[in-house]
């Protein structure tokens, strides 16, 4: 067996044995799903795998995997002595996560538990995160979530500016406490400001695209302070407007996205579902 770090004969560098080590984690998690499937002892091995650890084999997909893994790394095929030095890898690596199993760490250690959980989850998952649905689906889909496609085309504001961060920050408590504003010789209303809805292309006309884009991501009848060129901007939202995205083409990506999120969601209920159903599961309130 070559040490960590050794030359094999043909002068190809072998990685560092954590290279494999560190996937141990990884064997966790397929024992757990049963991929290393178990082996009747004393029976020949099957053309699917490469050796036999206990009762568990090593498949020869895994094997595969791990040479394809090393050339990428490498930058060349793995010789015939990496190849058995891989494979003498995955062995140390299978010892690792059958010791890991008989110590409980499916069980106990909460890192292989989230491990396995998240791992399981992108497997249930994956045909729904890599989903092409058809432009008629997508118009479907769209149509049926517009609210998920929605933003803020109109905010309604009021507007005072100051030169002193003190009396903006008074005036504000004010604002707050009362719900009417104090006007003092201090601070003004800006001038010119619109009171009725207006688009968002307009309101930066008047508090410039910084702040016109933190209103219209501010509540109803909330109020916050601003530095704008020297002076104090005290806004208060008084109405907001929405509008919905129809036109498919502009925010395709957006709705694919969402699209597959949705699916992949309802495929993992349906699954937990199913788990569930099979499973006996017994709770006592705290």
């Amino acid at each position: 067996m070559h040490t960590e770090g050794e030359k094999i004969a043909t002068g190809q560098s072998v990685p560092d044995i954590r290279w494999l080590a560190l996937g141990a984690i990884a064997g966790l998690i397929m024992a757990g799903y049963g991929f290393l499937r178990q082996a009747e002892v004393g029976d020949d091995l099957p053309d699917s795998a490469v050796a036999r650890v206990n009762d568990a084999l090593i498949s020869r997909d895994n094997y595969e995997r791990a040479l394809a893994r090393f050339a990428a790394e490498a930058g060349e095929p793995a010789a015939a002595e990496t190849r058995g030095w891989l494979l003498e890898r995955l062995i140390d690596e299978e010892l690792l996560v059958q010791r890991g199993l008989d110590l409980g760490m499916a069980q106990s250690d909460g890192e292989v538990r989230n491990a396995i959980a998240n791992s399981l989850i992108a497997s249930v998952t994956a045909e729904a995160d890599a989903a092409s649905p058809s432009d008629e689906e997508l118009e479907q889909y769209l149509a049926d979530h517009a609210d998920r496609f929605s933003f803020i085309a109109k905010v309604a504001v009021e507007g005072w500016q100051t030169d002193d961060e003190a009396v903006a920050q008074e005036f504000i408590s004010g604002l707050r406490d009362n719900g009417e504003p104090v006007i003092i010789d201090a601070i003004r209303t800006i001038p010119d400001l619109p009171a009725a809805l207006m688009p968002i292309e307009i309101l930066r006309d008047y508090l410039g695209p910084g702040i016109a884009a933190t209103t219209a991501e501010m509540p109803v009848g909330s109020s916050a302070i601003f530095a704008r060129r020297g002076r104090w901007i005290v806004v208060r939202v008084t109405k907001k407007e929405s509008a919905v995205v129809t036109d498919l083409n502009s925010i395709r990506n957006r709705v694919i996205i969402d699209y597959r999120r949705n699916l992949a969601d309802e495929t993992l209920q349906q699954y937990l579902d199913g788990l569930r159903d099979k499973a006996k599961v017994d709770v006592v309130l705290p």
